[in-house]
């Protein structure tokens, strides 16, 4: 419920770092160098005062963490975050209804001993705020999407260039993307997702998107982005310097409806990404078909399907 009409209540909050699980080194809290309250809106220029979305929302800022890459964070460091990140969205909730949430992520965080760092804090964070308020992140595409992450937030997208040249523009379509969701009535803000897992690992020096392959797959995401019913498309290369089962290319699509979801996405065949309506999401996973093939290999029986409708405990095909 909004809190004021026509200006959404959106907590924004997150843990951001690419590491290696391969590394002796440890990356601490210090090194994340956690920002508080208006620290984190001056951060980003959109948001920040006299940014385009600076009066978008009520903005409620709780604590982000982020750092270059390295090691893995100590357990200990990882859950003190966790619960102030988490008791802050829960007690900014109780105080006055959130409408939604913008994690900011990078996919490839890792803590000692914990094997999906970004799931097990998406977790957290939805069953603090509950199954209403719609969560929204934007990420690297070296990034890592495993199921119960993607079940337990509503708005998913990455990166579209490597060299990362639009990582600001992402996190601000991921903020925007949230804006466009909560301007709709309250019953028709959730989208429907699918995901569909890659058997591609590569390194992030073979993924660059100003070559190809990555540079024609690329292209192809921005084009199905575009497609009338569907919100957004990503595409994951994964991240392989962490020895995590999550970590392999996804390939995401939040669309307006269920009807034109796959059951399954390794049968379509790679082709022409137009689609009539009623079919286009599914189209869509073409992505997938084409991601697997630039490896030269396809999909086929090891590509696995998350179906995800409205209800934000239901999952299939894990």
């Amino acid at each position: 419920m909004r809190t004021e009409v026509g200006r959404p209540r959106v907590g924004i909050a997150g843990i951001s770092l690419e590491a290696s699980t391969f590394s002796p080194a440890l990356t601490t809290t210090g090194m994340l160098a956690p920002k508080r309250g208006q620290a984190i809106l001056e951060a980003r220029e959109f948001w920040a005062a006299g940014g385009a979305l600076a009066e978008a929302a009520e903005w409620v800022p709780v604590m982000q963490a982020r750092g270059i890459p390295g090691g893995a964070i100590p357990l200990d460091d990882y859950l003190s975050m966790k619960a102030e990140i988490v008791s802050g969205l829960a007690a900014a909730h109780a105080e006055r209804p959130l409408d939604g949430i913008v994690l900011d992520l990078h996919g490839a965080a890792s803590a000692v001993g914990l094997d999906d760092l970004e799931g097990d804090l998406a977790v957290a964070v939805r069953e603090a705020v509950g199954g209403d308020v719609l969560i929204s992140t934007g990420m690297d595409l070296h990034g890592n999407v495993s199921p119960r992450f993607a079940e337990a937030l509503d708005l998913l997208t990455c990166y579209r260039m490597a060299p990362h040249e639009d990582w600001l523009e992402t996190k601000e379509r991921a903020v925007r993307n949230l804006l466009d969701r909560l301007a709709l009535p309250a019953g028709e803000r959730k989208p429907v997702k699918a995901w569909a897992m890659v058997p591609v690992l590569l390194p992030g020096e073979k993924t660059s998107t100003r070559l190809e392959p990555a540079a024609s797959l690329y292209r192809r995401v921005a084009e199905v982005a575009e497609l009338d019913g569907v919100v957004d498309a990503a595409y994951w290369v994964g991240y392989p310097w962490a020895d995590e089962p999550r970590n392999h290319a996804v390939v995401m699509v939040t669309g307006d409806s269920a009807e034109g979801l796959p059951a399954r996405v390794h049968g379509a065949r790679r082709g022409d990404l137009g689609a009539p309506p009623g079919v286009r999401v599914r189209r869509a996973h073409r992505l997938a078909r084409g991601g697997a093939g630039a490896r030269g290999r396809q999909p086929r029986d090891a590509v696995r399907h998350l179906r995800l409708r409205r209800q934000p405990d239901r999952r299939r095909g894990r």
